[in-house]
């Protein structure tokens, strides 16, 4: 397609200078050059493949994560966040958690400052995170590619709850 395209370009070109039909044909029909192969200079090789699968798949060997591991890491967070109690709205936080095998969070969880650790809740959920990507890229695992938008979070009533569909959940 590429090529054929080039041809016909190249003749549509060589109209536009000052020869005359008869010696544009003559010199096209002279010319027994082949253009350059276009396409096989732009395929990569298999070596250069391999590399690069090998580069998207970097997995961390001190990590063996585990269906069960990274189940136990959930019931550990919701444990941790269970109490959602709260005097201020400061208090509430959201967090990401968890690895989607095309991108993107799990779930964001809330939580209160008040009753959590904040820099414990984060670094469970930043180990989770891991957990779960080295073992969807180790089993190929698929998933849905629903996009979660981060939620904004309110204290009502002493606890803090997502606000769904603010402005400020979109971003």
């Amino acid at each position: 397609m590429r090529l054929s395209f080039i041809a016909i370009a190249a003749l549509a070109l060589s109209a536009c200078n000052s020869n005359s039909p008869k010696d544009t044909q003559a010199v096209a029909a002279n010319d027994t050059t082949q253009p350059p192969q276009l396409e096989t200079q732009l395929k990569p090789t298999p070596k250069q493949l391999a590399v690069a699968e090998q580069s998207v798949r970097v997995e961390n060997p001190n990590i063996t994560a585990t269906k069960e591991s990274i189940a136990q890491g959930y019931r550990q967070i919701h444990e941790l966040t269970a109490d959602k109690s709260c005097d201020t709205s400061q208090q509430c936080q959201v967090v990401a958690v968890g690895s989607r095998a095309c991108g993107g969070a799990n779930e964001y969880l809330v939580f209160s400052t008040k009753t959590a650790d904040a820099e414990q809740v984060k670094a469970l959920a930043e180990a989770i995170t891991v957990q779960e990507r080295q073992f969807n890229l180790k089993t190929g695992a698929v998933s849905i590619c629903e996009h979660l938008m981060r939620p904004s979070t309110q204290c009502q009533q002493s606890q803090c709850v997502k606000i769904q569909g603010s402005s400020s959940s979109v971003y």
